[in-house]
């Protein structure tokens, strides 16, 4: 089996835009570093994209307008633009599991072990979070590469709630890095 890499939400909306997440532009060095360790591997790297149609997904009336297909404003941001071989997915809901093929596609890819980055991380990333365990999946929450819009202190308790309730492992993206580094030299 394999660990595969989610860029949960990294779009332009939540990171300058109409949903701005205030610690986002701390998190991009991270998950670019993470993502070309991964690609170097040859591990998957998914984007994990909010997508919505105006004026019929339920989530715009809680939210607004935002990353509206087609728009600047839904799309990955220029410094972790997706490679040739990584995977997109687009979700209208919270998760990228719910009424997505992220499950198809990571079972096709024989992943059991999901490297979770990005933002928001009491919500997009917790859901995900959710769905992954639910499903069977291994997490790992990268501490310094999610972000929580409402701070610190928002990202600590998803982080801590992620682990209690869903078991998942909290590191940070250099301790990642290393391990996929030492695994790699372990099997040549």
């Amino acid at each position: 089996m394999t660990t595969a890499l989610l860029v949960i939400d990294m779009l332009n909306d939540f990171i300058s835009g109409k949903m701005k997440c205030d610690g986002a532009a701390d998190i991009i060095p991270q998950i670019r570093a993470l993502a070309e360790c991964f690609r170097k591997e040859g591990l998957p790297v998914i984007y994990i994209c909010d997508t919505h149609y105006p004026g019929v997904d339920k989530e715009l009336e809680l939210w607004g307008e935002h990353a509206i297909a087609g728009t600047k404003g839904a799309e990955v941001i220029d410094e972790l633009k997706p490679q040739e071989k990584d995977f997109v997915v687009r979700k209208r809901r919270y998760s990228g599991f719910f009424q997505t093929d992220l499950d198809l596609l990571l079972r096709e890819l024989k992943v059991d072990r999901l490297v979770l980055t990005g933002i928001d991380t009491n919500i997009c990333v917790r859901h995900t979070a959710a769905d992954a365990f639910f499903r069977g999946y291994r997490i790992v929450v990268v501490r310094n590469a999610v972000a929580s819009w409402d701070g610190a202190e928002g990202n600590e308790k998803g982080i801590s709630y992620m682990s209690e309730i869903y078991g998942s492992e909290s590191t940070n993206a250099e301790e990642i890095i290393e391990s996929l580094g030492s695994e790699a030299r372990a099997n040549p």
